[in-house]
């Protein structure tokens, strides 16, 4: 039996967290922000109760019938007007762009006009707001509930992500739209921020980025534990030479980088170690990708799989071939968890250790391509479990979930 407020109401309560994000977190989740929250509410479940509330969008709903145990209750909110329950996702995510990439417009209204959603969330302990669009109610939340305890789960700074975009483009009108679009988001990421008790990003690189948006912003560098409680970290050694590449294949980000791998860095792979294979692990790819790949025996498309692990312990050397977007990238830190060695791009390995922990750290095509070869035919293996060792300890669940509920434990002392 439940009360309204999500106890069971034959145990004493806990404090509760309310956490407004985007995305309802599940086991499999196809996305590296998803995996993220369902380690975050695992972590805080220890000690807290957790309420999600997520837009109504398809996936969200999905995502209902397969709750973590983390998560005590979540709601879904159908937003107003045309927009809502997800509806015309390309016009609702340029009118977000125009706001300061803020959220659903439609999802935003329903929160600030309906008190149910206050109602729900005014006696938590904490109000949190997973990612930066979700942010954009932390205002709102301030004004209507000003004694509340409210954090923001920063995975990126978009501010950043589209000021990389704006520089990678040799376009002068796309690059003008895309600094347009830096400037608002910066706008409004400077509300966002100055209006919480607490903002957690995950490197420090990140930190510097929103203490220079927001210099009032209290940050807090937490290190995300993605490998969770179970994660098998005995030392890995690949059969075969499999390069390994895992993500949304839907985020351009992925797919332009994993494009840039197959049209320059592929070919000298192959020529130079017979019977390679890539493997590019993700859900959701564009037509493009997928057709370019239909012409290649020796590269596999997977879209959506249940599990990663099985790629993960076929691989020979992972990479990260990224060139834009912001925030630390997760697909490094889960490659680097189990063993795996990395090569990357500068923007692949930010917030995620030192050079030397990488097989190779390459912007430039004969580096990159010189350091998969090398990592395919004789891997550095007491460098690769050295990665994994400092990966375990500075990424690993155990660390993270005690860094995590330190900070808001003492929010709420």
């Amino acid at each position: 039996m439940q009360d309204p407020s999500g106890y069971a109401a034959d145990s004493p309560a806990r404090p509760r967290v309310a956490s407004l994000t985007k995305y309802i977190p599940y086991a499999g989740i196809p996305h590296a922000g998803g995996q993220y929250a369902l380690q975050h509410y695992a972590a805080l479940a220890e000690r807290f109760d957790v309420d999600a509330y997520a837009p109504s969008t398809q996936d969200n709903r999905d995502a209902m019938n397969a709750l973590p145990d983390s998560v005590a209750r979540a709601e879904l909110i159908s937003g107003t007007g045309p927009f809502r329950h997800g509806r015309f996702k390309l016009a609702a995510d340029i009118d977000s762009v125009l706001r300061g990439s803020a959220l659903n417009r439609s999802v935003q209204n329903e929160f600030m006009t309906d008190d149910t959603w206050v109602g729900h969330i005014e006696n938590a302990g904490v109000v949190e707001f997973q990612w930066s669009e979700t942010a954009s109610l932390a205002p709102f939340v301030r004004e209507r509930l000003p004694r509340m305890k409210t954090v923001i789960v920063a995975h990126d700074l978009i501010t950043q992500r589209w000021s990389r975009l704006a520089t990678g483009r040799k376009n002068p009108a796309t690059r003008l739209a895309y600094s347009a679009a830096a400037e608002l988001s910066r706008k409004r990421e400077r509300q966002s921020l100055g209006a919480v008790d607490l903002v957690v990003v995950f490197s420090e690189k990140d930190a510097s980025i929103a203490r220079d948006i927001q210099p009032a912003a209290n940050v807090h560098v937490v290190r995300p534990g993605l490998g969770g409680p179970e994660l098998d970290t005995a030392p890995h050694r690949a059969a075969a030479p499999v390069v390994l590449f895992t993500g949304a294949m839907n985020r351009p980000d992925n797919y332009e980088g994993v494009l840039w791998f197959l049209a320059e860095v592929w070919p000298t792979v192959r020529s130079r170690v017979p019977g390679a294979r890539f493997v590019i692990a993700g859900a959701q790819p564009p037509k493009h990708l997928s057709d370019r790949v239909a012409a290649l025996s020796d590269v596999e498309l997977t879209g959506y799989v249940d599990s990663l692990e099985p790629y993960y312990a076929d691989a020979a050397v992972f990479v990260s071939p990224i060139f834009t977007g912001a925030g630390v990238k997760f697909k490094t830190i889960d490659a680097m968890l189990r063993g795996v060695p990395i090569v990357s791009t500068a923007v692949g390995a930010e917030g995620v250790g030192s050079p030397d922990l990488y097989a190779g750290v390459h912007n430039d095509v004969p580096g990159f391509a010189a350091a998969v070869t090398a990592a395919l035919l004789s891997p550095d293996e007491v460098a690769v479990d050295r990665a994994q060792q400092w990966a375990s300890e500075n990424f690993g669940f155990g660390q993270f979930r005690e860094s995590l509920l330190e900070l808001y434990s003492e929010l709420l002392s």
